[in-house]
């Protein structure tokens, strides 16, 4: 599989890109990897951009495409945000090379801020979160921490939750960042008030087969769609699918169940390396 657009190319649109400030522009890094920039800031959720191979069980997890960017072409990132402590959401070798950047910030659950020590980056790096917290970045620009499901809460001997979803809200534009998770009757709660313009949710799905394999499931496409639906979200961006073919969904079975059920509500499947400008 190819990427639409990657390497030096990528990194020109990037940089080239100037929107007002009720509009975003959204890159599509694969999995649940998204650079977002608004105004002069640009913030990246969960990269995975290393080329690793996690040995299982089961078959090699080997990559389906090659990274739209490389690591080292994202240390000019204001905000790297990463949900939880799996390497294809909070990468060592990814995040590592982007550290090497002078000003870039780094922020993880708080569950997780002793192992970013591990792996060498400085308290000045780093930014801790919980469930319930919210930060403002910059002007404008805030980030929500709420507990995700991925397929049950977890916590450390604190109490803090090492998985996490993610509010941004760039100007008042509300963006929903699920990381890994399960649908749950609170995320409803939770999200219906933010009045969520894109809602980006994982459709990869769980089943026992895969569980027996130690692969921690998460929303399916019908998960996905229903939860957009109950928080109202503007629109709907499918992820965590394409990228590791024995821990993928086809989604086909998305887009039928959405035309199907929903044919009135916005959604938006991404290639990698794709730009997409979304205006409220």
């Amino acid at each position: 599989m190819n990427v639409y657009k990657s390497g030096a190319e990528l990194l020109s649109e990037i940089e080239a890109t100037k929107l007002p400030k009720q509009m975003l522009a959204l890159w599509a890094m694969g999995q649940e990897g998204f650079l977002i920039k608004w105004r002069e800031r640009t913030v990246l959720f969960d990269p995975y951009l290393s080329d690793w191979v996690y040995e299982s069980s089961g078959p090699p997890w080997s990559r389906a495409f090659e990274p739209p960017l490389a690591p080292a072409q994202c240390t000019g990132v204001d905000y790297v945000v990463c949900s939880h402590h799996h390497e294809d959401h909070m990468d060592k070798l990814t995040l590592q090379a982007i550290g090497k950047s002078a000003t870039t910030k780094f922020i993880v659950p708080k569950a997780h801020l002793g192992l970013m020590k591990e792996w060498g980056f400085r308290d000045g790096q780093l930014i801790g979160i919980s469930h319930g917290q919210t930060l403002e970045l910059a002007d404008g620009l805030l980030l929500e921490a709420h507990a995700a499901k991925h397929e049950q809460f977890e916590t450390d001997e604190g109490g803090e939750h090492k998985f996490l979803g993610f509010v941004a809200s760039f100007g008042g534009v509300q963006v929903y960042h699920a990381g890994d998770t399960v649908g749950f009757p609170e995320l409803a709660e939770w999200l219906k008030p933010k009045r969520i313009d894109i809602a980006m949710l994982p459709i990869n799905g769980r089943d026992f087969v895969r569980g027996a394999k130690g692969i921690v499931g998460n929303c399916n496409y019908r998960e996905a769609i229903e939860i957009a639906a109950q928080i109202q979200a503007d629109m709907l961006v499918p992820m965590h699918y394409g990228l590791f073919p024995h821990n993928d969904e086809n989604p086909a079975y998305f887009v039928d169940y959405a035309y199907r059920n929903y044919p009135a509500r916005k959604f938006h499947m991404f290639a990698p390396g794709e730009r997409f400008i979304y205006m409220k």
